[in-house]
C-alpha cells in the first residue's frame, strides 16, 4: 500500500542494466568470504552503510517530527477541503511525473559511469527538459481535470503547482552523486532545512490567507530553496551541470528506461488509484480526512523506504561483485535489521495510531481514526517487498517491477470501486490496504528465482510482527 501524500511527489526509479553473475544458483559449496583488499573494501562499505543508516534514522525521525508539527498546526488553520484539493492536484502531478519516468536517478546511482561528467550532464539535460514538458502537460490537462472533479478552482491550482516540476528539473545532479556515495548526512541537512522553509511559508500564508494556496506557496518556495542549494558547491559537491546529450550515455539511460516507463505507468495508476477514484466518489472533505489518516499511518513505510533508497540500494549495488553466498548473507542481515525495526514501528502504529487523531487533531478530523490501523496493517507486506527490490533493481531486473505494478494496478482499480460499492468507505480503505499484495508476490518470485531467497526470513519476521501486535493490544487493553 504505497501512495503519494498531499504535496509530496513519489519517485519510483530503478537502476541501469547490469547483469553480474553473482546470484546464479550453483551446486558447489559456498565460496569463501572475501579476503585481503576486497575484504577491506566490503568492511568499509558496511561501515559506511551503518553510518548512513544511523543518519537515516536521525533524518526521518526529525522529518516525521516536523511533519507531525506541520499537520497539527495546519489542520487547525485549514479546513479538510483544502487538503482534499491539494491531494487531487498533487496526485495529478505525480501521475504525469511517473508516466514519464525513465529512471534517471538510479541510473546515476548504479551505473559504472555514474561519476562521469558526460553521463551526469546528459542525465541533467533530460531531467531539465522533462520538467518543462511536465509543466506544459499539466497546463493542458488542468481544465479537463477541474471539470471531471467538479471543482473549477483546480484549474489554477494545478497550473501553478506544476511549476514545481520545472523547478525540480533544474536541480543539480549533486543530489544524485550524494546518494550514490551514501552522503546521507548532507542530504539530511538539505532535506530538513527544506521542510522547515516549507512549514514557515505555509503557516505564514495560511495565517493571512487560509486556503489551499498556502500549501501551494510552501511547496514552490521550498522547491526554489532546494534548487539554489543544489548549485552551491559548498553545500552540494559535484560537477557544475551543462547542457549536453552524450550518445553513449543517452543510449544507456534510454535502454533501461523503456521498462521504467512501463513499470511506473502501472505504479502510478495503482498507487494513486485511491486518490483518483475517491476524489470522484466522495466529497473533498472526506478525501482530506482520508489523506491525513494515510499520512499518519504511512510513517513506518516512509522510514523503511528511506533505508531502501538511501542506504539499501547504493549499498547493495556496490556489493554485487561478491560471491552469491556471501552477498546473500550480508544482504539478508541488513534486511533483517531494517524489517525488525519496521515491525516495531508498524505494530505501534496499528495498536495506538488511532489515538494520534483522537487526542491531537480537531474533532472534524476524528472520522479518520479508524482508517489508520487498517492502512497500517496493509503496510507489512509493503515493507517486505520494499526491502527486497534493491537487489532486483541492482541486477537490472526491472521486468519484475513492471509485472508486479501491473497486477497491483489491476487489484486497485477493481478492488476500490467494488469495496466502496458494497461496504462504503471501509471497503475502499481495506482495498487500498491489500491492493499491493500482488507486487509482493511478484517481487518474492523474482528474489527466489535470482537466488536471494528471502521467503524464510519473511515468514519469521511476520511471526515477530504478529507477536508484537498481540503484545501491543494486550498492553492497550489492560493499561
Amino acid at each position: 500500500m504505497e501512495s503519494a501524500l498531499a504535496g509530496e511527489t513519489v519517485l519510483l526509479e530503478t537502476p541501469s542494466v547490469m547483469e553480474p553473475e553473482v546470484l546464479v544458483e550453483v551446486a558447489e559449496p559456498a565460496p569463501e568470504p572475501p579476503s585481503g583488499p576486497e575484504r577491506s573494501v566490503v568492511s568499509f562499505l558496511e561501515s559506511a552503510a551503518i553510518k548512513a543508516a544511523a543518519w537515516t534514522i536521525v533524518s526521518y525521525g526529525a522529518a516525521m517530527g516536523l511533519r507531525v508539527v506541520n499537520s497539527l498546526v495546519l489542520t487547525r488553520m485549514l479546513a479538510p477541503t483544502a487538503f482534499g484539493e491539494m491531494i487531487l492536484v498533487s496526485t495529478l502531478i505525480t501521475g504525469i511525473t511517473l508516466l514519464s519516468d525513465i529512471g534517471l536517478g538510479p541510473s546515476v546511482i548504479q551505473s559504472e559511469r555514474g561519476d562521469d561528467v558526460r553521463f551526469l550532464n546528459t542525465a541533467w539535460t533530460l531531467q531539465a527538459g522533462r520538467g518543462i514538458a511536465l509543466w506544459l502537460i499539466a497546463m493542458v490537462i488542468a481544465a479537463p481535470a477541474a471539470h471531471w472533479y467538479r471543482d473549477p478552482s483546480l484549474t489554477r491550482v494545478l497550473a501553478v503547482l506544476a511549476l514545481s516540476c520545472v523547478i525540480g528539473g533544474f536541480n543539480s545532479t549533486g543530489f544524485l552523486t550524494l546518494s550514490r556515495h551514501l552522503g546521507v548526512r548532507r542530504l539530511f541537512a538539505i532535506d530538513f532545512s527544506t521542510q522547515i522553509i516549507a512549514l514557515v511559508v505555509t503557516v505564514a500564508w495560511a495565517y493571512r490567507w487560509p486556503s489551499v494556496w498556502a500549501l501551494v506557496a510552501g511547496n514552490l518556495v521550498s522547491g526554489i530553496y532546494r534548487l539554489i542549494l543544489s548549485h552551491i558547491p559548498a553545500v552540494t559537491p559535484g560537477i557544475r551541470n551543462r547542457w549536453s546529450l552524450d550518445r553513449k550515455s543517452l543510449t544507456e539511460i534510454v535502454h533501461f528506461g523503456k521498462w521504467i516507463v512501463l513499470g511506473t505507468a502501472f505504479f502510478f495508476f495503482a498507487s494513486q488509484a485511491d486518490r483518483l477514484l475517491l476524489g470522484r466518489m466522495v466529497s473533498l472533505t472526506t478525501l482530506g480526512i482520508y489523506g491525513i489518516a494515510f499520512q499518519i499511518s504511512d510513517v513506518p513505510r516512509s522510514i523503511i523506504n528511506a533505508f531502501s533508497q538511501r542506504v539499501g540500494f547504493p549499498f547493495v549495488a556496490k556489493l554485487m561483485h561478491l560471491p552469491q553466498a556471501d552477498f546473500r548473507g550480508r544482504f539478508l542481515r541488513y534486511r533483517g535489521f531494517a524489517l525488525s525495526g519496521g515491525a516495531v514501528l508498524l505494530a505501534a502504529m496499528v495498536v495506538w495510531g488511532d489515538l494520534l487523531i483522537l487526542k491531537f487533531y480537531p474533532a472534524r478530523y476524528h472520522e479518520g481514526s479508524w482508517m489508520i490501523p487498517v492502512l497500517a496493517v496493509g503496510l507489512w507486506h509493503t515493507l517486505l517487498y520494499t526491502t527486497t527490490q534493491p537487489v532486483l533493481f541492482s541486477l537490472g531486473k526491472s521486468t519484475y517491477n513492471a509485472v508486479g505494478n501491473a497486477l497491483y494496478c489491476a487489484a486497485m482499480l477493481i478492488g476500490i470501486p467494488l469495496g466502496f460499492k458494497f461496504f462504503g468507505m471501509p471497503g475502499a480503505v481495506v482495498a487500498v490496504a491489500a491492493g499491493d499484495f500482488p507486487l509482493y508476490v511478484v517481487t518474492q518470485f523474482g528474489a527466489q528465482r535470482e537466488g536471494v531467497r528471502p521467503l524464510r526470513q519473511d515468514l519469521l519476521l511476520t511471526l515477530l510482527f504478529l507477536a508484537l501486535l498481540a503484545v501491543g493490544f494486550g498492553l492497550r487493553r489492560y493499561a
